[in-house]
């Protein structure tokens, strides 16, 4: 990581660019030097920014106020995200060849508050996958970075970024995140608006942020959530204070642990790593309890027919793509999508509904948070297509997003945290998770779990 950007959250770099000590100008520079240093071989960015970034901070250096709560923040934006005037090209072949004409919501509130865009990271071809080729994963050059948002993962753990923009369907967000040892948070749903952010999927869609820390995910959660009335599934609840129990630890939280499906299937290196989490936490003050998430073990059948209808329907309106370039996989995924019938979508949506009342009834039980491990084992190989999920073999994406389609089918918060490491030297993370609207709580405790475990700037092995 670069050393200005080394060891230092958003808010302690806000500090410093206001004193004087930082300047976003030697901040866009060695972000720009950090990736000419590893890009050859993490390949995390779709498209560099460089000479817009240098100028728009050499705009701030100027101007020398105190703008707002990101100024002279670089931050890298998943290529579904529109960014105007450029390209989305959403990590495909077959992707429209025009340019942005506005930004996405998100991309304008950043800029509204003094972000400076970095560049656009790589994604699994339209978000549908969690290998995201060509990036690597930091941590070791021969495995995967995860994805769908892998571009962003990889360029916070390779020390480009301490944030960046991601999307999360199925775990896309807290995938990359946990397998390259950062945190990534995956909002309730329809607190970040989804304007401009090419669709996978409409009703299990999440925009939101990766950062180094719980204290960069929130600085940007901050700037991006809220209700915009130009998107149709926006929320029109009020935002939470996310920092309002960043001091409260962890004492006194009741914890939910649901064995069946959750801890069940875990390579022996994540259980052991998630059982030293949970008695870290207990230790701190937590109530642990076990718990029963009634038909939670629905959610993967859910993904499968719900996003594969959403994903089919989003690209049968589109123009300007060319479906004949699309990887074989995306191709037939959207043709698997599309044979779905009518009464299989409904199915589907009754299915998640019997899910979304398991959780309310478990919630109801007393607990505050669920936890479990992110992923049920370590960043795979580069170029695998198949894992092993409790000594079964099936489909990466499949295994990959196993512990993390419950929050999507759900809608409810969900906050990874690196928490460990594998037997092979790569991270391990802890995905916490709250009722609907209960971000501040996940990402409290989330907090708090950070700082006793310890896991943070531990460096690469690289």
């Amino acid at each position: 990581m670069t050393e200005t950007l080394a060891h230092r959250t958003i808010p302690e770099l806000r500090v410093a660019i206001d004193r004087g000590d930082v300047d976003p100008v030697d901040l866009v520079r060695g972000a720009l030097a950090q990736i000419a240093r590893t890009e050859d071989e993490i390949q995390a960015f779709a498209a560099v920014f460089a000479d817009e970034a240098l100028a728009v901070a050499q705009q701030q250096r100027a101007a020398q106020s105190e703008g707002g709560p990101l100024r002279g923040i670089p931050v890298a934006v998943k290529d579904i995200y529109d960014v105007g005037g450029y390209r989305t090209g959403n990590g495909s072949l077959g992707a429209p060849e025009h340019l942005a004409t506005e930004d996405s919501e998100a991309v304008r509130r950043l800029r509204e508050a003094g972000a400076i865009i970095l560049g656009k990271t790589t994604t699994h071809e339209y978000a549908y996958g969690v290998n995201t080729p060509p990036t690597r994963n930091p941590w070791g050059l021969d495995r995967i970075p995860g994805g769908s948002s892998g571009g962003s993962g990889a360029a916070i753990a390779a020390g480009v970024t301490t944030a960046a923009l991601g999307t999360d369907t199925g775990g896309s967000i807290r995938i990359p995140a946990a397998l390259c040892g950062v945190t990534g948070h995956k909002p309730t749903f329809g607190m970040v608006s989804r304007r401009g952010v090419s669709a996978l999927s409409s009703t299990l869609d999440h925009a939101g942020p990766l950062g180094r820390t719980v204290d960069d995910t929130v600085a940007l959660l901050e700037v991006i959530a809220g209700h915009d009335p130009r998107d149709p599934y926006s929320s029109t609840a009020s935002i939470p204070d996310f920092r309002g129990e960043f001091d409260r630890g962890v004492a006194g939280l009741t914890i939910g642990i649901a064995e069946p499906y959750f801890c069940d299937r875990l390579a022996p290196d994540v259980a052991a790593t998630f059982e030293t989490a949970v008695r870290t936490l207990e230790a701190a003050g937590a109530s642990i309890r076990r718990v029963t998430f009634t038909d939670v073990e629905l959610c993967p059948e859910v993904v499968h027919v719900v996003c594969g209808v959403e994903a089919a329907a989003w690209h049968g309106v589109q123009t300007g793509m060319s479906p004949d370039k699309f990887s074989t996989d995306v191709q037939d995924a959207l043709a698997v999508g599309a044979a779905y019938s009518g009464v299989d979508y409904l199915a589907g949506l009754r299915a998640r509904g019997a899910v979304i009342a398991g959780m309310t009834a478990m919630f109801d039980s007393g607990i505050d948070v669920l936890i479990s491990a992110t992923i049920a084992m370590t960043a795979p190989p580069y170029g695998a297509t198949e894992v092993e999920l409790g000594g079964a073999t099936m489909p990466i994406l499949d295994g990959i997003n196993a512990l993390t389609v419950p929050a999507n089918v759900t809608g409810m918060p969900a906050l990874t945290v690196p928490a460990g490491f594998g037997d092979d030297g790569l991270p391990i993370g802890l995905q916490l998770m709250g009722r609907p609207g209960a971000d501040a709580t996940v990402l409290g405790a989330g907090r708090a779990f950070e700082s006793l475990a310890g896991c943070v700037d531990v460096p690469l092995p690289f």
